[in-house]
């Protein structure tokens, strides 16, 4: 019976398998091949850490929610994860802080009352209409009909702030706020009768006028501090 060449590796017998790095037959005619370490299956993944902390940023209640399920699975897992989902943790948690602080400060803030913006809005649309009345009225001091018809345009004006001030009143939710611009609506109304008064030649109300004229201007600065602090 043939004996096999000498010179070659050395099978391994029946039932033992190769050490690592040990060439192992393959097929016939003497081929070999090494064999390959096995293989890792991935089990040591942490999907959740790494969601997690993504969504600390962009979805808070969610991202502590996948971050704590990921510390829990990590575990698990040869720590895989661990300290993402730590991070995700305290990430989560500092972004939950700042937004609900937000929403407390806002809830607060007379700067963010509905009533106070559209009030601020009104007046920013209204200022320049009363700046060139103004200038209207300056002008055509010289002549008695022009003269006129520019105050009531200008009572045109007022009337119409009167009436969008209303509006802002009935959308405030703070008591300080819809106080402050009811106070206003009030001195343009008697600012503005006062000038049809005087246009019917009832000068009587001149020190009105003039007075609620100054009683306007300090309530709209009230308006304007309490309107934009937090």
């Amino acid at each position: 019976m043939a004996q096999p060449p000498s010179g070659g590796p050395e099978e391994p017998g029946y039932g033992q398998q190769p050490e690592y790095g040990q060439q192992q037959p393959y097929g016939y005619g003497g081929y070999y091949y090494p064999m390959m370490p096995p293989a890792t299956s991935g089990k040591n993944g942490n999907g959740f850490a790494v969601t997690g902390i993504v969504l600390a940023i962009l979805v808070w209640p969610l991202g502590l929610v996948f971050s704590i399920i990921g510390l829990v699975k990590s575990r698990a897992r040869a720590g895989a994860g661990q300290v993402l989902s730590i991070v995700g943790i305290l990430l989560a948690v500092a972004v939950g802080f700042v937004t609900i602080g937000f929403v407390v400060i806002a809830s607060r803030s007379t700067a963010l009352d509905p009533g106070c913006i559209s009030a601020e809005n009104d007046f920013r649309a209204t200022m320049s209409k009363f700046t060139a009345d103004d200038n209207a009225i300056s002008r055509d001091q010289a002549s008695t009909s022009a003269e006129r018809a520019d105050v009531q345009h200008f009572i045109t004006d007022a009337q119409r702030l009167q009436s969008q001030l209303n509006t802002a009143d009935a959308q405030a939710q703070h008591q300080s706020v819809k106080a402050r611009i009811g106070a206003i609506g009030s001195d343009l109304g008697t600012m503005t009768s006062g000038l049809q008064a005087l246009l019917r030649g009832d000068t009587s109300q001149t020190g009105p006028v003039e007075s609620a004229a100054g009683k306007l201007q300090s309530d709209g600065s009230a308006v304007d501090s309490l309107c934009s602090s937090l």
